[in-house]
């Protein structure tokens, strides 16, 4: 781990070292870990203390208790020369001073009371500091005094060694803290720079983005932490971001590539209106094909904004229980003499059986799961959904509209439906010319037109793209198949959920 220069990162921070998010946590994890530290420390103190004052209290309890049960109450001063004759470093004269780092005194009351030294004289434990034989410095002892029957014992041990194992303690935490303090801060400041520079980097790419340049990203991150995870987050949000400006560039674009022809044709028309005017001539004609392509703007601009408003999920608020059923039978109301109008015949199927997925067929989106198996309807049986019957109306218009426009006379549009497992699945079918495959990802895309060749059929190229958000608008999936001939349109949805629809 290779660490920043402490006097550089201390003078990068130093001007904002408030704001700095990882310098913050750092030393308030520090100040957390020293506390701990030190209340551990403290705790450790009092306990070994107190083990080593248990130890030697223990200790002198039972010299006592041998010294007491040595020496006779009636004579105890011949037993007490006995016991110094057989243990004569145990014998200490009572004086200013002690000798060796333990003790034994036998002292009647009347030596105790002649006696220069009063720290005998009270009774219990007690730590006292006494000199040791000629050294000038005092030594600590920890006294045991016991009097029985004008006789008083003492019990004394040196205790240096126990205080040299609670300093030892002291100094093993001041150490501790020391390099904990140390390595905290090393850490804190690498920590610290490592977050700065993804930090400036997320600024710079933020500020480039406000600035109109999307291309700029982040970039992968090997650490898996928190600003990784939002560098992630905002590298998809840009992709996103700069996908739907080009998509919004290209639609200003097509806008105004199909507005142009008709927007000329219309103040051509207007023109010849007005000549034909002023020489007297009939103006009638002139004024229809004004008034048509000034109705073809008018739908154009008319079906974008109905787009962005589906899109924008303000329908969504106008879904409402409703059986599908009646969505078809209004559906096949309408158009079911257009057809005949137009040659061709509109049926209405019982089910679609088979719902193969080909190769050819083209995903909008997926939110479903597939159904088991298909199921025959019945006449009577509701086909109940959540949604907007006026939307759903306009969906499968639409996809009739479109038959109808683009394939020749003779052709059969069926709209069939059926229901598998939760799913329920609507067809649009017919037997004309189809869409390419090739064109097939395209064909929702707004004024996207598969032959532009064919003048004779005008439209907004808008059709699909609405169908498309109607789809979404609903949660659906769509797809496109071969009719072998012509095409096949696939809507599923879930009865009693919100729709899903497979085009």
């Amino acid at each position: 781990m290779r660490f920043p220069s402490i006097p550089k990162t201390l003078q990068r921070y130093r001007s904002n070292l408030k704001r700095s998010s990882a310098i913050q946590q750092g030393l308030l994890n520090l100040s957390i870990f020293l506390i701990s530290l030190f209340l551990l420390s403290l705790t450790t103190y009092f306990f070994v203390q107190d083990a080593l004052s248990t130890r030697m209290d223990g200790n002198l309890e039972q010299r006592m208790t041998m010294l007491m049960t040595e020496l006779d109450d009636d004579d105890w001063e011949e037993d007490w020369e006995e016991l110094a004759e057989e243990h004569p470093s145990l014998y200490q004269k009572l004086d200013e001073s002690v000798q060796g780092d333990d003790f034994l005194l036998v002292l009647s009351e009347r030596e105790l009371k002649l006696s220069q030294n009063r720290v005998f004289r009270k009774q219990g434990f007690s730590t006292r500091e006494l000199k040791r034989g000629r050294r000038d410095d005092d030594t600590q002892y920890r006294i045991l005094v016991r009097e029985r029957n004008g006789v008083v014992f003492v019990v004394g041990e040196n205790n240096e060694n126990d205080q040299e194992i609670l300093e030892l303690v002291i100094s093993a935490f001041w150490l501790n803290a020391l390099v904990a303090l140390i390595l905290t801060a090393l850490l804190v400041f690498y920590l610290a720079n490592r977050s700065h520079k993804q930090i400036r980097r997320i600024e710079y790419v933020l500020d480039q983005a406000a600035q109109g340049d999307l291309k700029q990203r982040i970039g992968p991150s090997h650490k898996n932490d928190d600003l990784a995870h939002v560098s992630t987050h905002i590298d998809t949000m840009l992709s996103r971001l700069e996908t739907s400006m080009a998509a919004m560039t290209d639609i200003s674009a097509n806008i105004a590539h199909e507005l142009k022809t008709p927007i000329s044709r219309l103040r051509h028309d207007l023109n010849t209106a007005l000549d034909n005017h002023e020489q007297g001539k009939d103006v009638e004609t002139a004024l229809n094909d004004a008034y048509d392509e000034s109705s073809y703007i008018t739908e154009t601009f008319d079906a974008l904004l109905r787009i962005a408003q589906i899109e924008g999920g303000a329908r969504r608020s106008n879904f409402t229980q409703l059986d599908l059923r009646a969505v078809i039978d209004t559906v096949m109301d309408i158009y079911e003499e257009v057809a005949e109008d137009s040659g061709m015949k509109l049926v209405l199927g019982s089910s679609f059986s088979t719902m193969s997925d080909t190769s050819s067929t083209t995903s909008i989106q997926s939110n479903t799961k597939r159904g088991s198996s298909d199921s025959q309807l019945g006449n009577d049986t509701p086909l109940m959904i959540q949604g907007d019957k006026e939307l759903l109306v306009q969906m499968l218009a639409n996809l009739i509209e479109n038959a109808i426009r683009y394939c020749p006379e003779g052709t059969t549009i069926t709209l069939d439906y059926a229901r598998m497992g939760e799913q329920i699945q609507l067809s649009v079918a017919d037997n004309g010319i189809g869409i390419p495959e090739a064109d097939r990802e395209r064909v929702f895309q707004r004024l996207y037109r598969v032959d532009k060749s064919r003048s004779d059929q005008r439209g907004t190229g808008l059709g699909l793209s609405l169908v498309k958000a109607i789809v979404e608008l609903h949660g659906a999936e769509i797809r496109l198949e071969d009719n072998l001939p012509g095409l096949r349109v696939v809507i599923s949805m879930t009865g009693n959920r919100t729709i899903l629809m497979d085009i």
